[in-house]
């Protein structure tokens, strides 16, 4: 499809002038669309004789174009680009959506509409010739199923809640459903009627289901970035046809490729460093120097230039990043960047993380540092026992030493784990080393017992005797004053005095993906021998870290995961989205109030992957006293979760972490 516009008037503001566009097919046409005037109002929508000849209305804003051609349903996005000749402006029209409005749509048929990927967006059935939504009262992983099955996924991940992927404008089809799973579709569950509700679109119900995949290496994301260029462009850069600059690309300064392009088209971002380079040197080829294992992804790179889309998978997303950087294309590099978060799960040996986190180091993005250190952080317990740990570099050890963030046991278990890096260095780790990275152990955190075993224990003691000495005595300290000598002595304003996200007893509770699996589908939970028709438990912490505080009675913590809207609406409780995780202390009253004024809790829900790694951590709301009460974790990627599970194999991990309210800063 070929579009032309006027370009009188070109600038922030635009006026509606028409837009002559050549559909496949079919006859030239003309569309107005409907753009913003200076008061910030849409012009009305105008159509000229032919249009209301097809019935062909069109309207749209400053981006979009709509209309009902025939009977399909057009959605194009048009920008306007650089002068051409004959006084127009060449738009890019890109063909979005195409769905059949009346011929092949059946009741019952469903769609997903306002994800960002196919496999997810809020949920949308077919009746009486309209589609309308599905209300989330009573919506679980059952009634996904249904509709990802439907879809032809494998099946559902997630059954979302809340309006999440947007509100519906049609009716309210569905409500109060009960599936069984094995439906067709959701017009064979029983629900209370077609559009017998009592919701508003706020609870319009989604899914997110599971694509199919067959191995870590093939899937394939897909960064689509074509407002700026016609779909045909892709088709230009592959015959060549007309081209009028090399792109000679080397591996170890010895040209292997010549790949021949369009100077005009690589060109026409204005931000891109190589538009600089071909201006001011007038150059008619352009040395493009890659690894031997980029050289595979060049040409998919260049086409990105011509069509703003590309495929990107493990192997190739550090190459494709790498070019993005050094041919100033922002937009890619950070998109390929992001899309590390998808990839970083998929290698459980963590060589992977760890050498995209020292590429990130080299090419100086502190985005991509963040995503993959975070990464790092969150599974420090597996990275210690990996082979690639002991291969971690210096520098990487201590950035990651420095966060608060590290989830593992206990601090113990760090310092175990850092003593075995130690050693495995060899004469290669000198003594001013050791102890730069020992002084981020926190040797407060360390238990009382803990401490006194060092001696006994450490491989490390007698080579750093007085580094240990020194953190033991800290310890021994903290573990023994009380509260208000260790904040007048403004001891509590470093770092070393808070605690990590400790997951070892007595400080967490865990409910297993077994346990939500079969509370999800059968209705009780089973702990400590007895069975319970909520996803609840209580467990016991020290109202402390500080042994000092063993001699107060322990907190009972009662901990709640809420699966199903129906939990929420008979405890009396308000879930704006599901899952949702409670925590609350028991007794915490009991405490002198000294100690209920001057401890809060920093209280975390560590969410594990199918039992291999942590893929979000949620905080509870901190607050003075019992801490945040409840915890929303996002449904899918989209909505927060920083990784992605693919997967609903996974578990809750509720973590206690108590601070003094000392203001506290790094060091």
């Amino acid at each position: 499809m070929h579009c032309v516009v006027p370009c009188r008037n070109v600038g922030l503001v635009m006026h509606a002038y028409p837009i002559q566009c050549q559909f496949e097919n079919s006859e030239e046409t003309t569309l107005w669309p409907a753009l913003e005037d200076e008061e910030g109002g849409d012009y009305p929508c105008r159509k000229s004789d032919y249009q209301i000849q097809r019935g062909c209305l069109f309207t749209g804003t400053r981006n979009e174009l709509r209309g009902n051609l025939g009977k399909q349903l057009i959605l194009i996005n048009w920008s306007l680009a650089r002068n051409m000749s004959g006084g127009y402006c060449l738009i890019s029209c890109v063909l979005l959506l195409m769905v059949s409005l009346s011929v092949g749509v059946q009741n019952g048929d469903m769609r997903l509409v306002g994800g960002e990927r196919a496999f997810e967006g809020r949920v949308e059935i077919y009746y009486n010739g309209q589609w309308g939504t599905v209300c989330d009262d009573n919506w679980d992983l059952t009634e996904a199923q249904v509709v990802c099955r439907h879809l032809n996924y494998a099946g559902a991940l997630t059954a979302v809640v809340g309006g999440i992927y947007g509100q519906g404008s049609g009716p309210i089809w569905m409500d109060d459903l009960s599936c069984e799973g094995t439906e067709k579709d959701l017009s064979h569950c029983l629900f209370k009627g077609w559009g017998v509700t009592d919701c508003q679109h706020a609870e319009d119900a989604g899914v997110v289901c599971d694509r199919e995949s067959s191995g870590n290496n093939s899937r394939v994301y897909t960064l689509d970035h074509n407002a700026g260029l016609c779909n045909h462009m892709g088709a230009l850069f592959d015959s060549g046809r007309d081209c009028d600059f090399d792109i000679m690309v080397r591996v170890s300064n010895s040209t292997v490729e010549t790949i021949c392009v369009h100077k005009l088209i690589v060109t026409l971002d204005p931000n891109a460093s190589i538009l600089n380079t071909t201006q001011e040197e007038n150059l008619s080829n352009l040395n493009l120097d890659v690894s031997l294992n980029c050289r595979p992804h060049v040409t998919a790179f260049l086409r990105y230039l011509y069509t703003r889309q590309i495929n990107v998978t493990m192997s190739s997303a550090q190459c494709i990043h790498k070019m993005a950087s050094n041919w100033g294309l922002k937009q890619l590099q950070e998109a390929a960047g992001r899309l590390f978060t998808w990839l970083l799960p998929d290698d459980a040996s963590f060589q992977t993380q760890t050498s995209l986190y020292e590429y990130s180091v080299r090419t100086g993005d502190p985005v991509l540092q963040e995503t993959c250190l975070r990464y790092l952080a969150w599974n420090c317990e597996s990275l210690i026992r990996s082979p690639a740990w002991t291969g971690l570099a210096l520098g990487t050890v201590k950035t990651l030493l420095a966060r608060s963030d590290v989830v593992v046991p206990d601090e113990a278990f760090l310092l175990k784990g850092l003593e075995d890096w130690v050693l495995e260095q060899g004469n290669s780790s000198t003594h001013e080393d050791q102890v730069a990275i020992l002084d981020h152990i926190r040797f407060p955190m360390i238990a009382a017992e803990d401490l006194f075993n060092l001696k006994a224990k450490s491989e490390l003691y007698m080579d750093q005797l007085e580094r240990y000495n020194a953190g033991m005595l800290q310890g021994f300290q903290f573990n023994a004053l009380p509260f208000q000598t260790l904040a007048g002595g403004r001891l509590l304003k470093k770092v070393e005095y808070t605690p990590r996200i400790y997951t070892g007893k007595p400080w967490s509770f865990t409910f297993s993906s077994k346990d939500v699996n079969t509370f999800r589908y059968i209705g009780h939970y089973s702990h400590s021998g007895q069975n319970f028709n909520s996803l609840s438990a209580n467990f016991d912490s020290p109202v402390h870290n500080s042994a000092f505080f063993s001699l107060f009675k322990k907190l009972n913590w009662n901990t709640r995961v809420f699966i199903h809207n129906h939990e929420c609406s008979n405890s009396g409780i308000h879930c704006p989205s599901l899952p949702m995780v409670s925590l609350t202390a028991q007794n915490k009253r009991e405490l002198p109030q000294e100690y209920q004024d001057g401890i809060r809790y920093l209280n975390k829900v560590v969410l594990m992957c199918e039992g291999e790694f942590v893929f979000h951590v949620q905080d509870f709301a901190s607050t003075i006293g019992n801490g945040g009460n409840q915890a929303q974790i996002p449904a899918n990627i989209t909505a927060g979760q920083a990784y992605p599970c693919h997967s609903d194999q996974f578990s809750y991990r509720v973590v206690v972490q108590p601070v003094y309210t000392t203001e506290i800063k790094e060091n």
